[in-house]
């Protein structure tokens, strides 16, 4: 049973059911093109934010969706967004994860096997999307100013990273 989450994305069963389908379809045209079995992908539809998708290799394989954004544009999200996913699935499968980069030279020959654009960003419009954005924490070095994320920013403020200006080479320190 997957765990309840507070985002309930307005996907219908159907259409939950078809990208579910959709994604075995992908894993199963992988499986032929590389003669070997790939392990199962749990899916899920509890992304949010800006990204379609997203591929997360353990500590099991799961695939997530944006259920919005797969509501909104269903047919477009169709099209593109699980064979991009299976193609991370793919890689991590081939060459172990964490030992490419993500939308590197193996995924694209992934997504090109595929007789898709290996794009590694969607175009979908965004505009009826509730987006949340990141705040941002104003950072001074010898030579200019910088905005550092938030979660660079609580990095910081925790002693577990230290950010150096790639002009200057000097530590970024917070303003005020």
């Amino acid at each position: 049973m997957l765990p309840m989450h507070s985002f309930d994305p307005p996907l219908s069963r159907n259409q939950r059911a078809q990208l579910r389908a959709l994604t075995d379809q992908w894993i199963a045209r992988a499986e032929a093109l590389w003669g070997r079995r790939l392990a199962p992908v749990e899916v899920r539809f509890d992304l949010t934010g800006a990204a379609a998708g997203q591929y997360r290799p353990h500590p099991s394989p799961c695939i997530r969706y944006n259920g919005m954004l797969a509501a909104l544009q269903f047919e477009a999200f169709c099209r593109h967004t699980p064979a991009h996913e299976v193609a991370h699935h793919v890689v991590a499968r081939l060459h172990g994860p964490g030992r490419t980069r993500p939308h590197g030279a193996e995924w694209r020959a992934v997504m090109q096997a595929f007789g898709l654009e290996p794009r590694r960003c969607h175009d979908y419009d965004l505009g009826s999307m509730p987006l949340r954005r990141q705040r941002r924490f104003r950072y001074r070095c010898a030579c200019r100013e910088h905005e550092l994320s938030a979660t660079r920013h609580n990095r910081v403020l925790r002693g577990e990273r230290r950010y150096l200006c790639r002009a200057c080479g000097e530590l970024l320190r917070p303003e005020g």
